[in-house]
């Protein structure tokens, strides 16, 4: 069966690619409409689960030689020897479109600190951006005869005739079937483009698997998933002996849509790194910064409804907005429906060094998310001592106080906090100076260090070698 060709699933308006044939509905949650929904989150419990469908991807789970204690109250551990990692990956810099090829590179930079090594899998070739201890490969040539022209992650393109999908699955049996890793300890895969090979390269090796789930097809689709997708995604948590997942909010839908078992998933926050990049490039023109995709599960359409409101009110501040995606025409078209298209900036991609510049110069940054497993956008505006605005779904709310939290439809409020924040600079400075020291107090580091905890948790602290 063949699901559509795109990792970050947005809903989109205009023409979508017709299913091909044998492709099964796709799945809509109860009570869900099209459109927004306000995200609802249970209190944690594992209903049953019937696994009948996924039996055809993914066989019984590596069975867990430690026992799991609740993730709130663990201690970290510390592995006897310094750790052989496979990491199934997708994306890696400088060839990355979104958050999954920051996380692999800040997390391998300093997994790789700590003593341990890495072989990192990716479908592209490169080039890599180095990290000494990380050992980059990749399938050679095309898959069963037919080219892979793998896209990025958060591509949203494709056709049911699209080779990608051939070459995905072509993907996973070569990271079924790699040799030369016998001496790992664990293999680590990142959301659902690898979990049929993770966890077969796992019960071959007989090795523990870790997953990482950055965001669910429900999120990326808002509220209509792809069935092919989510089995995906269900045989990597089904198979893992732990799961990561990078908000609390994130956890309790696995919990809740996937069924995963409470006792083994984790939460680790996704971090940034401090830039001396903070120079102002232009103190007397204000900017209110959005930095992201253009899907719809980013709320753009909230933003710019908002500096509509605001926009007459302050003459002299531009809206800015960085990223690409699906939603650029309609947005356009917005943006000239309510009469700021003088304000409003697209700038398309940036590059990191432009992204600096942007957060150096910027007086407010928002977030309006419908869904956002976590916001590294946010958490970067912050370490630059820019004042936030966030929806109240993001996970970076979680651990920070020093931002506002809007719910993402309310565009009254957005607003009404984007003015307050442009009318007082002693409130900016102030909340600048507060998000900062949140979003720096702890950083990749110490998620390295976590996730190696995860891994010792996995592995029942045994050495095999």
């Amino acid at each position: 069966m063949s699901p559509r060709a795109r990792k970050s699933g947005t809903h989109t308006r205009g023409t979508r690619p017709s299913r091909p044939a044998g492709q099964r509905k796709r799945t809509q949650g109860r009570g869900s409409t099209p459109g927004r929904a306000r995200p609802k989150v249970r209190r944690e419990e594992a209903p049953a689960l019937d696994r009948s469908r996924l039996d055809e991807l993914s066989e019984q789970p590596l069975p867990t030689t430690r026992s799991a204690g609740e993730w709130s109250s663990r201690r970290l551990l510390v592995p006897s020897h310094p750790l052989h990692i496979v990491m199934v990956g997708w994306e890696w810099p400088p060839n990355h479109t979104g958050g999954l090829g920051v996380h692999s590179y800040e997390l391998c930079k300093e997994l790789t600190k700590l003593g341990h090594r890495i072989t990192f899998l990716t479908p592209f070739p490169g080039p890599f951006t180095p990290v000494e201890g990380v050992t980059f490969r990749y399938p050679g040539g095309p898959v069963s005869g037919v080219p892979a022209p793998f896209p990025a992650a958060y591509w949203s393109g494709g056709t049911p005739d699209s080779p990608f999908w051939n070459a995905t699955d072509g993907y996973n049996v070569w990271v079924e079937q790699l040799d030369g890793v016998d001496d790992a300890d664990v293999v680590h895969v990142h959301d659902w483009f690898g979990t049929v090979g993770g966890a077969a390269l796992a019960r071959r090796l007989r090795r523990p698997l870790v997953m990482t789930v950055h965001s669910t097809e429900y999120d990326r689709s808002l509220g209509h998933p792809w069935d092919h997708i989510l089995e995906r995604e269900q045989v990597g948590i089904r198979a893992a002996t732990r799961v990561i997942a990078v908000s609390r909010h994130l956890r309790q839908q696995l919990i809740d849509r996937y069924h995963a078992d409470p006792r083994k998933v984790r939460v680790i926050y996704n971090a940034v790194r401090p830039t001396e990049r903070l120079a102002q490039i232009d103190p007397h023109r204000r900017v209110v910064l959005f930095v992201g995709r253009l899907a719809a599960m980013k709320g753009v359409d909230t933003f710019l409804r908002a500096a509509g409101r605001v926009a007459a009110q302050f003459p002299d501040v531009l809206f800015v907005i960085a990223g690409e995606g699906s939603e650029y025409s309609r947005l356009l078209h917005l943006t000239a429906a309510l009469g700021i298209g003088d304000q409003v900036m697209f700038l398309g991609k940036v590059s990191d060094e432009e992204r600096e510049l942007l957060l150096a110069g910027a007086s407010v940054f928002v977030l309006p998310s419908v869904v956002e497993p976590f916001g590294i956008a946010a958490l970067e505006a912050m370490a630059a001592g820019v004042p936030a605005i966030i929806s109240k779904t993001s996970g970076v709310a979680e651990i920070t106080s020093g931002v506002f939290r809007v719910d993402f439809w309310d565009v009254d409020e957005f607003a009404s906090r984007i003015a307050e924040l442009l009318e007082y600079p002693t409130l900016r400075r102030a909340m600048g100076e507060q998000g900062r020291w949140e979003a720096l107090r702890e950083g990749w580091p110490e998620r390295a260090r976590e996730t190696v905890s995860v891994y010792v948790e996995a592995t029942g602290g045994s050495d095999h070698r």
